[in-house]
């Protein structure tokens, strides 16, 4: 971290240099020096619009009117008559010296602002190149084969195999043919969602799966085995067809086991924790790590990956963690450090924290996944009291920065 003071002092000295080439007396020295700073073109801007603003030119006006003999007068008027003779020089210097200071500080807050200016520019230009997220997705067939799904809507996919394959209405839908419903052995694909993204899936069984972004799944082009099974990297939700096999979630950290049953998983791995909520049916959490759990409607379980513990259920409103897929974002009671995490996933950026306690502060909200960024940034700066600046870091990504307000 930078000395305070020094940078204080470093601060200061330009400026007096600014104000002393405005006035026209820089000595040969301070001249140079000025020079050296101008070179950089950031340093230059700023010179050429503190040297040309309208401001400077009226104080300076001002400043050569001011008549140090009536500053004097005025000065002199609290002090004893026996002094005044001695002190009269003195005092005429100090006027003229805190006009100079005046005139310094005058500049620096010039400066000031300018460079806050900036900021709120760079802000507001980053924020508006943020742009919520869309129905998106890749899907990555049995054979390797790699297919754009922005690029075939409405379109037919794969027509003979296990299954015919159609993307309708931003809907990856799978039917299951007569040839691959008899085969023991059929392809699996993978559907993934990136950063900004969310897709929905329809599995050979009828089964529908909203994927949300950053996220994917793996699932078999027709379900043949005695079970019916999918692995899941991120976070889905799940309204499962009821059938005599089982059907199975598979992830890095739990499996979660149903017969016919709506409910969520998320199992992001930089969360560092997995969850499912039920919100019809049962299902049942199983790994080597924990004990067996059953979930009943409007449970919660969580998991922590870095914890030695049991599986933690609460009863929840489901609301809160199934709007996701309806478009909008429900929050109760979470910190910012969740929240901007999810946030971000959609809106596709990062977020950095000034203090880590900013990270815990906790807030209630509902928005739109369609608003602009900024509505809920807004949103969230008036209510948990914290500032925000975005910027474009150098690799391309987007950054929101949160500060104490």
């Amino acid at each position: 971290m930078p000395n305070m003071n020094n940078t204080y002092r470093s601060n200061y000295t330009i400026a007096e240099l600014i104000s002393k080439s405005i006035t026209g007396t820089l000595n040969p020295d301070e001249e140079q020096d000025l020079n050296e700073w101008l070179k950089t073109k950031e340093n230059k801007d700023l010179f050429d619009r503190i040297s040309n603003a309208d401001a400077i030119s009226e104080k300076e006006e001002f400043y050569k009117r001011i008549d140090r003999h009536k500053v004097y007068d005025r000065l002199s008027s609290k002090i004893s008559q026996n002094e005044q003779r001695k002190r009269r020089r003195k005092i005429i210097n100090l006027a003229k010296y805190a006009a100079v200071f005046v005139g310094l500080i005058t500049i620096s807050t010039l400066w000031y602002n300018y460079k806050l200016q900036q900021d709120i520019l760079v802000t507001e230009k980053t924020l508006s190149e943020i742009k919520p997220g869309y129905e998106k997705a890749t899907l990555v067939l049995g054979d390797g084969q790699t297919i754009e799904l922005e690029s075939f809507q409405n379109q037919q996919i794969q027509s003979s195999g296990s299954a015919k394959i159609q993307n309708l209405n931003n809907v990856l839908a799978y039917e299951a043919s007569a040839v691959g419903s008899g085969k023991k052995e059929v392809r699996k694909n993978t559907l993934h969602v990136p950063t900004g993204g969310i897709y929905t899936l329809k599995l050979p069984d009828g089964t529908m799966v909203w994927l949300n972004s950053n996220s994917s799944i793996t699932y078999p082009e027709a379900f043949v085995e005695d079970k019916r099974e999918v692995e899941l990297q991120g976070e889905a939700y799940f309204e499962v067809v009821k059938d005599a096999k089982e059907f199975i979630v598979k992830t890095n950290h739990q499996d979660v086991t149903v017969l016919g049953t709506s409910f969520n998983v998320s199992a992001y791995q930089d969360d560092g924790f997995f969850a499912t909520t039920l919100v019809e049916g049962s299902v049942r959490l199983q790994s080597e790590k924990t004990k067996p759990v059953l979930l009943k409607p409007s449970e919660r379980a969580v998991y922590h990956f870095d914890e030695e513990k049991e599986i933690e259920v609460q009863r929840v409103d489901v609301r809160y963690y199934t709007s996701w897929k309806n478009g909008k974002f429900y929050f109760e009671h979470q910190s910012l450090g969740e929240i901007l995490k999810k946030v971000g996933r959609w809106y596709g950026f990062d977020v950095k924290f000034d203090e880590p306690e900013l990270e815990k502060i906790s807030f209630t909200g509902v928005a739109l996944k369609s608003n602009d960024v900024q509505d809920l940034l807004q949103m969230i700066s008036k209510t948990a009291r914290v500032e925000y600046s975005a910027v474009k870091t150098e690799n391309g990504k987007y950054e929101i920065i949160i500060s104490k307000k």
